[in-house]
């Protein structure tokens, strides 16, 4: 039976999923990832941490499993995007990953602002409006005022970059987070000349995108040392988390869009073109065509701040519990203290369906008027079937939660499995790999209720 190796290299967590050839999941470790904040707005995460980490989840879902490490067929990632570390010429770290949260970039100089507010540039880059948190912005950041690090920087790599760097030795990285640095040209698919130039940045610096999911090689000796994996394990570039998530899901096989509701939430959809959009983005899809993603900052968090500030003695189970038990269509206006179990209840039934209807919007966004038939929902608001039957009444539609609770992880081990050669292509890979599960049916009554939500 082949073992498929993917891994999440997540904003709030590091997971390591392991998989069979059915998709069935083997072993899963999870790691919380703990941000340093040297200064106030940046955050950092140690080089070592960041192996540390990854060791320990290998070696978890190996032990749980009960296999080997030269019995894994096949590895992969999906990843958070614009979170990097710098190298020198001896391809050592130079800085810790300056985590894509990290605001150290702000403010961007209101020309190149402007520059990346052009249509010309949305047409390129699949976005508009870069601001100083993207990765070039902290590039230009280090560049005036660590020059010392600057001129001994060989490589610029993001986090996906440096894990597929350090594994297999190939300066490759993949296009689906590339896109999102805001100096890919999707039409052109390369960097791109203008960007680069505008940003001062060395194209020679930067590692090479590939087509999400393409093979890139093997693991190399180094591999060992780093997460205790053998050499010659074939290996896949993956992609955004979003995207991975999406197809670990069984977009455009079980549903025409996919949502996330994680650190944020996301809607992702595939298109035959980039149409830059208020509050979208493209990247290379996995086939022809394209990947549209619109998201959120105020994700499932929303859920956890409340329950440290108002309930810190009740689980989130038990407070969506208690939601279930609360008239649905909350407004803020009916919402009184929260002292008494009835309160939170309310509470949390208004802070689900506001997560709800952002997801609808996001879903609006990035259909751009195009029908939607049905839903795939990820993240940690796939788990609760009260959020699943809110999210079918509000949207109107269908919302399955595939059966696989790991979806990101997954896709990964899809783009994994299609390395080893063990399926000729992500789509026979889906087929044999992503089980359906439980479809939430919109009730027509709450549908109606819902219409015209907004809090």
């Amino acid at each position: 039976m082949p073992h498929l190796l993917g891994v999440d290299l997540g904003t709030s967590y590091f997971k390591v999923g392991l998989f069979n050839e059915t998709g069935a999941l083997l072993g899963l470790s999870r790691l919380p990832l703990r941000a340093e904040s040297p200064v106030p707005g940046q955050f950092e995460v140690a080089v070592p941490l960041f192996w540390q980490l990854l060791r320990e989840g290998v070696a978890g879902v190996l032990h749980q499993a009960g296999i080997r490490a030269d019995q894994i067929a096949g590895l992969s990632y999906s990843s958070q995007a614009n979170t990097f570390v710098l190298l020198d010429r001896a391809d050592r770290p130079l800085t810790p990953l300056v985590l894509w949260t990290d605001k150290r970039g702000d403010p961007l100089p209101e020309a190149l602002a402007e520059f990346t507010r052009t249509d010309a540039y949305g047409r390129r880059i699949g976005f508009t409006g870069m601001t100083g948190g993207w990765a070039p912005a902290k590039w230009r950041w280090f560049r005036e005022n660590r020059r010392e690090v600057w001129l001994e920087v060989r490589r610029m790599q993001t986090i996906s970059d440096y894990f597929t760097f350090a594994l297999t030795g190939q300066s490759v990285g993949d296009a689906g987070t590339a896109s999102l640095l805001g100096l890919y040209d999707l039409t052109a698919g390369d960097w791109w000349p203008a960007a680069l130039n505008a940003f001062e940045i060395d194209s020679a610096k930067l590692s090479q995108p590939l087509p999400p999911g393409k093979s890139c090689g093997v693991t190399s000796a180094a591999a060992a040392e780093r997460i205790g994996l053998p050499a010659g394990i074939p290996f896949a570039v993956g992609s955004l988390d979003h995207h991975m998530a999406a197809l670990g899901s069984g977009l455009g096989r079980l549903a025409d869009v996919s949502i996330s509701t994680g650190t944020v939430l996301a809607a992702t959809t595939r298109v035959p073109d980039v149409l830059p959009l208020p509050g979208c983005y493209h990247g290379p899809d996995f086939r022809a065509g394209f990947y549209r993603l619109a998201f959120d900052p105020k994700g499932a968090g929303q859920l956890e701040e409340y329950q440290r500030q108002y309930a810190p003695d009740l689980s989130l189970e038990q407070l969506v519990a208690l939601a279930a038990e609360a008239p649905a269509a909350q407004t803020r206006a009916t919402l009184g203290p929260p002292t008494s179990r009835e309160a939170h209840g309310r509470q949390m039934r208004y802070l689900l369906e506001k997560i709800a209807a952002a997801q609808r919007t996001l879903v609006r966004h990035a259909v751009a008027g195009a029908p939607v038939q049905r839903v795939v929902a990820t993240g940690g608001g796939a788990r609760s079937e009260l959020w699943l039957q809110i999210k079918a009444d509000m949207l109107g539609v269908p919302v399955t939660a595939p059966a696989s609770p790991e979806r990101a992880c997954l896709g990964a081990a899809m783009a994994a499995a299609v390395a080893a050669g063990i399926y000729r292509d992500l789509d026979e890979a889906s087929a044999a790999m992503v089980q359906p599960g439980r479809t939430y049916e919109p009730n027509a009554a709450a549908v109606k209720t819902y219409a015209h939500w907004a809090g």
